[in-house]
């Protein structure tokens, strides 16, 4: 689908098509999933948040007017749900910050090049649910998703400049998570 084709459906839809809107729920539903799992961590938490998300936007396609592409308007709508869930839940964990800082020894996580992409991509996925939520969210909207530090700001309401540090120390967390678990995996196998 292209933008187009897209601003062709979302005008349907504010006109009242109800079926038009499935279009836009199968084109975004994965994106929907991926952020809310990034954030609550639980699939079915994300699966909920998911649904309510949609609920949202279609009760929403009104408001929506075209200043920003329609998934960073999907994409902001998705994430303050989120956070408005976490604050609900009042469940804020930083699991990296019970570890000792330490320098990042880049030969402790060299042996990621070894494993097999579904070991690699296990091992990220665990390093990347360790980070706090913001983080984890600026970490898959930048890498998994590629979007520009703009488009993460406008869907965060975070500066550039902030997203750039959380992702320079979400990288260096990332490392330490990894290199203190290969250890403990090397160490077990040794």
């Amino acid at each position: 689908m292209d933008d187009r084709e897209e601003k062709y459906i979302i005008d349907r839809v504010k006109s009242g098509d109800k079926e038009a809107f499935s279009l836009l729920v199968d084109r975004y539903s994965d994106m929907v999933y991926t952020i809310c799992l990034r954030m609550l961590t639980v699939e079915a938490d994300a699966a909920d948040a998911a649904q309510e998300v949609f609920v949202k936007v279609y009760r929403s396609m009104e408001n929506f007017r075209e200043k920003s592409k329609f998934s960073t308007w999907i994409y902001r709508i998705s994430y303050n749900h989120c956070i408005s869930e976490i604050r609900k839940k009042v469940k804020i964990i930083d699991m990296v910050d019970e570890l000792p800082d330490m320098e990042v020894n880049s030969q402790d996580v060299s042996g990621l090049d070894l494993l097999s992409g579904e070991e690699r991509k296990h091992y990220l996925r665990m390093a990347i649910e360790a980070l706090a939520e913001t983080d984890a969210v600026v970490v898959t909207l930048f890498y998994y998703d590629e979007l520009s530090l703009e488009e993460i700001a406008e869907v965060t309401g975070l500066t550039s400049n902030n997203i750039r540090i959380k992702l320079h120390r979400s990288r260096k967390k990332m490392y330490q998570v990894l290199s203190e678990y290969l250890k403990k995996e090397l160490n077990s196998i040794v």
